[in-house]
C-alpha cells in the first residue's frame, strides 16, 4: 500500500487538516502514521471531500447573498410583504401554513435575499417547536429557488 507524506495545516481534537503541497482534507488524527504519512486512498478521499465541502461552502454563500424572487405574496401592509410557508411535522403526519413576513426595505425587484429566507424559516420551525414538542421542516415556500434547500 503506498503512502503519501504530508504535512499538518490545522488541527482539531480529532482531526488534521492535512496537505501534500497541492491538495489538502481532513482525516482523524488516528490516520495519520507516526513518520507523518497517511495512505493514498485515504489521503484522495479526504481531498474529494474536502473539495465538495468547500464547493457547498461556497455555493450557500452565494445563495444566501444573492435576491430571490417572490412568486406570490399573501398579504401586504405599508411596510411588509407576506409569503406562504408550508411546514411539515412528520412525527404528527400534520402539515402547518405560516406567513413570513418581509420589511419592504429588504425587497429589490420583487426579491428577497436568501439570508433572510433562512433566518425567517428557522425562527418559525423554533416557534413551531415550542407549540407542538416536535420538530417541522420547512417543505414549501412561496419564493423561487427554495426548493433545493433544506429548512430544519
Amino acid at each position: 500500500m503506498k503512502r503519501i507524506k504530508v504535512t499538518i495545516e490545522k488541527e482539531t481534537q480529532k482531526a488534521f487538516l492535512i496537505t501534500d503541497g497541492q491538495n489538502k482534507g481532513w482525516i482523524q488524527r488516528r490516520w495519520l502514521g507516526a513518520d507523518s504519512t497517511v495512505s493514498e486512498k485515504t489521503f484522495e478521499k479526504s481531498v474529494n471531500n474536502y473539495a465538495e465541502q468547500k464547493k457547498n461552502f461556497e455555493e450557500s454563500k452565494e445563495w444566501s447573498n444573492s435576491y430571490h424572487k417572490i412568486i406570490t405574496t399573501a398579504r401586504e401592509t405599508e411596510k411588509a410583504i407576506a409569503v406562504k410557508a408550508n411546514f411539515d411535522a412528520p412525527n404528527l403526519e400534520r402539515d402547518f401554513t405560516r406567513l413570513v413576513w418581509v420589511p419592504k426595505s429588504l425587497i429589490k425587484d420583487m426579491a428577497i435575499p436568501g439570508w433572510f429566507i433562512v433566518k425567517k424559516v428557522r425562527e418559525i420551525a423554533e416557534q413551531l417547536y415550542e407549540e407542538i414538542h416536535t420538530q417541522a421542516f420547512c417543505d414549501r415556500i412561496s419564493i423561487e429557488d427554495c426548493d433545493r434547500l433544506f429548512f430544519s
